[in-house]
């Protein structure tokens, strides 16, 4: 899938910052590194566009470096509150698009917010967050929210469900359940005739109501 390549600098290259780093300019982004530690600026800079030794709460670092032609800046440091503070309020002054900072904290989530990030996110909630779904509902492969309701869920078929039609299962008038995809042949295809017949662990993608997917789909 083709997507618009961005230039994008992240700060703080610690095992988040390092791996997000990585990983972009792998998926074909253009990545400037930033970190205060020679020896991690020596190990990535093979695997990113630039890396920069550099200290990111003097300003005047900042402008020489050129944030401002930055799609998104993520912060991935996991300095002092103040350090933070001190970073996203630089990049504001530079009318920066898009700050993204990692938060340890729910206090510090809310304060980052208030002075002006973009997106602050808690990696170990969201962990902690995904370790208790796999275990609770581990026929949830994956999912994505759409909004506070609304979820996009790839499903293994519950036994249950093995051997009925959509018609027969009426998802969609009883739960508000669309089956949208369907696996066959490590290839997923449209769903579109309700006597589709489900299969037990057979893969297939459901949209609706994410409460009501757990509870309907739940051995």
């Amino acid at each position: 899938m083709k997507h618009n390549n961005k230039e994008i600098a992240v700060i703080g290259l610690g095992t988040f910052g390092y791996e997000v780093a990585t990983k972009l300019y792998e998926s074909g982004h253009s990545v400037l590194a930033v970190d205060k530690n020679a020896e991690i600026i020596n190990k990535i800079k093979d695997k990113v566009t630039i890396a920069v030794q550099a200290d990111v709460t003097d300003e005047d670092i900042l402008k020489k470096l050129d944030f401002e032609k930055f799609n998104k800046v993520i912060l991935g440091m996991s300095d002092s509150l103040e350090t933070l503070i001190l970073a996203v309020t630089h990049l504001k002054k530079l009318n920066i698009n898009s700050i993204v900072v990692k938060a340890n904290t729910h206090i510090q989530k809310e304060i980052l917010l208030k002075i002006g990030a973009d997106e602050v996110i808690q990696p170990e909630v969201t962990m902690a967050h995904m370790l208790v779904r796999k275990i609770s509902y581990p026929y949830v492969l994956e999912s994505l929210t759409v909004d506070s309701k609304n979820s996009l869920i790839e499903i293994s078929v519950p036994e249950k469900f093995s051997g009925k039609t959509l018609r027969e299962l009426d998802l969609r008038n009883k739960y508000g359940i669309i089956v949208i995809l369907k696996s066959e042949k490590d290839r997923y295809h449209i769903v579109t005739n309700p006597d589709t017949i489900l299969f037990q662990a057979e893969k297939i993608f459901v949209a609706g109501e994410e409460t009501k997917i757990l509870e309907v789909f739940n051995e």
